[in-house]
């Protein structure tokens, strides 16, 4: 009988045989099939599965088409030789579920396994073959889940097994610069800006790998993208950490790095220097007001401890 084989990254594919043997779904069944994969740790009624795949029809109609779909799929991934119930079971109450006792293999869920259980270790502490397996599982996210399925709930999962994606990457790069293998880590940080340019900290992480492995002039231009992107979709500048980041950068380029120097462009040096200068100051004038604040409740605490001056009593 073999294992059957699904992938659900990058649109549906079902085979036998080590994906050699392809068995062909029709576009109702491929989303049927992901649907009780997706939700393999629970059965289903008909009621919500007719409901759910087949809304804008009436109740009978809607309950005519499930039976011939799950009939269909029966019929594919139960062929003759296959005893009946390998795959799709049916509850003595008529739910409908995926059978998890039978030899499957399932991207998706290889892929929350794994991602998940790396996820609970901090990066500091991760081990390197747990890190290679990582980057190993996260080669499954060949596409986004079910791509040309567009319901509610395939959106839904589709958002959320990106964002795990998302967090795979962004862990990758941490550990990778954590243990100062910076272009592994920038590789992972820009694949993340890939998915979504407008993550300002994924900019600055970069930025700061850059500045690590001596390339002032990258970490420069990472900045330039970063305030370009933002200015183009959202109309704003970097945050405060970006800005203060580069401005630094300047800074030490401006009297040991001329080369670093000149390859900014479009960007206004002398204003990140001000700005740089302002937030100085700033935290300056914040200092001595707390030390004003400060000399205050001394004084008065002093105040409060002393004697009071007695009143002379008044000769009746």
């Amino acid at each position: 009988m073999g294992i059957l084989q699904v992938e659900l990254f990058g649109g549906v594919r079902v085979t036998r045989n080590a994906w050699v043997t392809e068995i062909q779904l029709t576009r109702e069944n491929q989303g049927l099939l992901a649907y009780l994969l997706i939700q393999r740790q629970r059965v289903h009624s008909r009621e919500i599965l007719a409901d759910l795949f087949w809304g804008d029809f009436s109740p009978t109609r809607a309950r005519g088409s499930l039976n011939t779909a799950l009939w269909k799929l029966k019929k594919v991934l139960e062929p003759k030789g296959v005893p009946s119930g390998t795959y799709l079971k049916n509850s003595h109450s008529g739910e409908i579920g995926f059978n998890l006792e039978s030899p499957y293999w399932l991207d998706v869920q290889v892929f929350e396994d794994h991602v998940n259980q790396v996820l609970r270790q901090p990066f500091e502490t991760v081990d390197e073959p747990a890190a290679t397996e990582l980057e190993k599982v996260l080669r499954l996210y060949k596409g986004e889940l079910l791509e040309g399925i567009y319901k509610d709930w395939a959106l839904r999962e589709r958002e959320r097994l990106r964002g795990l994606y998302v967090k795979g990457l962004i862990y990758l790069m941490h550990y990778h610069g954590f243990h100062q293998a910076f272009p592994a880590a920038i590789d992972y940080g820009q694949q993340v800006l890939d998915l979504d340019p407008l993550r300002e900290e994924i900019h600055r992480e970069i930025m700061r790998f850059y500045l690590e492995n001596g390339q002032r002039t990258l970490a420069l231009r990472q900045y330039e993208t970063c305030r370009s992107t933002l200015q183009k979709e959202l109309g704003i500048p970097p945050m405060e950490d970006v800005r203060m980041l580069y401005a630094q950068i300047i800074a030490a380029c401006k009297t040991t790095d001329p080369v670093a120097m000149s390859s900014v462009h479009g960007t206004n040096v002398g204003e990140v220097l001000r700005q740089l200068q302002a937030a100085t100051q700033s935290l300056d004038l914040a200092k001595e007001q707390i030390q004003h604040a400060y000399r205050l409740i001394s004084a008065h605490a002093d105040q409060s401890k002393s004697p009071r001056a007695k009143r002379p009593t008044q000769k009746r």
